[in-house]
């Protein structure tokens, strides 16, 4: 077998784990925050649909202009 090819492609395969473990750990420190932010208060759907309306509003005239 080639053994630069080997050390190469293992490099490789070490750059991917250490990416998804960084990334995993990102999305798990994402989810606590999110927990947290709920755990504060309770989500009132209808001011969070206005402020979506809102902001699609705000994009349209943006795009108009």
């Amino acid at each position: 077998m080639n053994i630069p090819f080997v050390l190469v492609c293992l490099a490789i395969i070490a750059l991917l784990i250490w990416m998804a473990y960084r990334n995993i750990h990102r999305l798990n420190r994402r989810i606590a925050e999110f927990d947290e932010e709920r755990a504060q208060g309770p989500l009132d759907p209808f001011r969070a649909l206005t402020e979506l309306y809102r902001l699609q509003e705000e994009a349209r005239r943006r795009r108009k202009q």
